[in-house]
């Protein structure tokens, strides 16, 4: 059985150069150019946040491979890639003697130097944090109600919740700890809790008598789930 292709196999994504008066392509403009330089296919979405980013439909019977040659020797393109297939693992293995291996974890379990890392009580003695920092977690998504999360989540102010409607007007309804890219809606709850591990990691309640405890006691994390609930997405997303 063949393995699955690293990638999707009907679309890429484009970045197109601004013209020569500095303003990017409108979506129009865009659309001709694929057409011209794919004799078919079609813009599907664009990025606010990186301009002249795009996510183009290939012409049916078009390879992956045939449409970036043609794309990345365009005119008006700075470059073209395939739309990879990317996932999430988790930070601790099942094997069973992963507990020896000092080098990665070490808690001088095996005679070695203990407290060979980061010193983060150390730092605590600087600081634990400032809910002025706001960390975005691109991950499987975050658990926003958890325990040892919830007081450190980010929230929108300029959104209402559950009114579907886009009240502070950046492109997502009802945004109000984040957003949820893979399925396109506005609730980035965790349903595989790899990202809910990271966020913890970084930013989980500190010093409130129960679970653990972050680097950081005190941000605020902003949930982007991009992934699935077996831990797989795409670029585009």
């Amino acid at each position: 059985e063949a393995a699955d292709p690293p990638y999707k196999l009907n679309q890429l994504i484009v970045r197109f150069a601004a013209k020569a008066d500095g303003k990017h392509l409108s979506l129009t403009e865009r659309n001709n150019q694929v057409i011209s330089s794919l004799s078919g296919g079609a813009v599907k979405r664009s990025f606010r946040i990186v301009p002249g980013l795009s996510v183009v439909k290939l012409p049916a019977g078009m390879t992956v491979g045939e449409a970036l040659q043609r794309l990345n020797r365009a005119e008006g393109v700075l470059y073209a890639e395939p739309d990879y297939k990317v996932r999430a693992f988790s930070n601790f293995p099942n094997d069973p003697n992963f507990d020896k291996l000092w080098g990665m974890h070490n808690t001088g379990q095996t005679g070695g130097t203990a407290d060979a890392d980061i010193d983060a009580p150390e730092a605590w003695d600087i600081s634990t944090g400032s809910s002025e920092i706001i960390v975005a977690v691109i991950d499987t998504g975050v658990d926003y109600d958890h325990n040892d999360l919830s007081a450190n989540m980010w929230v929108n102010g300029g959104e209402i919740p559950d009114n579907d409607i886009d009240d502070d007007d950046n492109g997502y309804v009802d945004d109000v700890y984040g957003y949820d890219f893979y399925n396109n809606d506005e609730d980035p709850m965790d349903d595989h809790y790899h990202g809910t591990h990271c966020a913890g990691t970084i930013g989980a309640v500190g010093n409130n008598g129960e679970g653990v405890l972050g680097v950081c006691w005190d941000v605020r994390i902003m949930a982007l789930k991009f992934l699935d609930a077996a831990g797989y997405g795409w670029s585009s997303d």
